[in-house]
């Protein structure tokens, strides 16, 4: 009767470790179909793109603008992924006001994290590009981003007249309706360079920070197909802003094939940081940043649902 027991318990055990070994092995970030990572040279230019396929709105954006309730940004992220989990990959995001104090700086520009402001100040002239990442309730999560210099944001959600042009610099009603409707909506909004809208360069040589360095930037588009895509693109030479957004700009029009509906600029000066994850949830260590991303004052993330 023993033997039978312990032959029982012996099988039990058994299946116990080959269903984790199985778990383990099948463990899964997200569905590789809709992420593609790919390394080009083009024109003496090296690129490394991530090229994320909105397709069923399966990839969503968050973004942590601001230490909230004593933490840090950091720790705020650290504890939204443990819950999210299926992480695709997460990038320093705008600029900071302070690069030698992480702890007291925050983001430069218009600021709001989760409807609740950070900070109000728009750039008058130097940064253009404001994006929105929509809350991820419903069919939300995505990110969007508008010109400034238009004056021309229109607004979707309940309670708003989704036909309305909302001039965020010129007119304060229209900023003050704008925050409340970012409140409401649970929107978070950062400000940052534009480089590229409606598939136009909108930066040029006399305006544009001449400092050189890597750059790394958020670009929206579609492919000849139609299919719509996020992309992130690593332009590891050192270069100008105006140089590697022009250069940019081409090597995803002629050999991505992708009209651009806009490109902005993500920070690799204060903070360089991106982390990307393979489909089995391992770091990938093709695509580093320069510094841990513990170190972000501020962090946009990809993830699956």
């Amino acid at each position: 009767m023993r033997r039978v027991i312990f032959i029982f318990l012996f099988l039990i055990f058994c299946s116990s470790l080959k269903l984790l070994s199985t778990n383990r092995a099948t463990s899964q970030c997200y569905d590789a179909n809709y992420v593609e990572l790919s390394a080009s040279n083009y024109k003496n230019e090296q690129y490394t793109v991530i090229m994320l396929n909105k397709a069923g709105q399966r990839i969503k954006t968050k973004y942590f603008a601001a230490p909230d309730n004593g933490k840090s940004v950091f720790k705020r992220y650290i504890d939204w992924s443990a819950r999210i989990k299926n992480i695709i990959l997460v990038s320093s995001g705008t600029y900071m006001d302070q690069c030698d104090n992480a702890e007291l700086a925050k983001p430069v520009g218009l600021t709001i994290d989760n409807g609740i402001p950070v900070t109000r100040t728009l750039i008058e002239k130097k940064m253009d590009a404001l994006a929105i990442v929509y809350s991820a309730g419903g069919s939300g999560g995505g990110i969007v981003v508008t010109n400034l210099a238009d004056g021309d944001l229109m607004l979707k959600g309940s309670g708003v007249d989704e036909k309305r042009k909302f001039n965020l610099r010129k007119s304060d009603d229209d900023l003050d309706d704008f925050m409340e409707w970012a409140e409401a909506q649970e929107a978070t909004v950062f400000q940052t360079h534009l480089l590229v809208y409606n598939n136009i360069l909108k930066i040029s040589a006399t305006n544009s920070n001449t400092a050189k360095r890597e750059r790394r930037f958020l670009a929206a588009g579609k492919d000849s197909d139609g299919q719509q895509y996020n992309i992130i693109l690593n332009c590891p030479a050192s270069s100008s802003l105006y140089d590697a957004s022009k250069k940019a700009l081409e090597f995803l029009n002629k050999f991505k094939e992708i009209n651009v509906s806009f490109m902005i600029n993500l920070d690799t000066g204060c903070q360089n940081v991106i982390e990307l994850r393979n489909s089995n949830c391992s770091v990938n260590t093709a695509v580093t940043g320069t510094q841990a991303v513990n170190n972000a004052v501020n962090l946009l993330a990809f993830y699956f649902q």
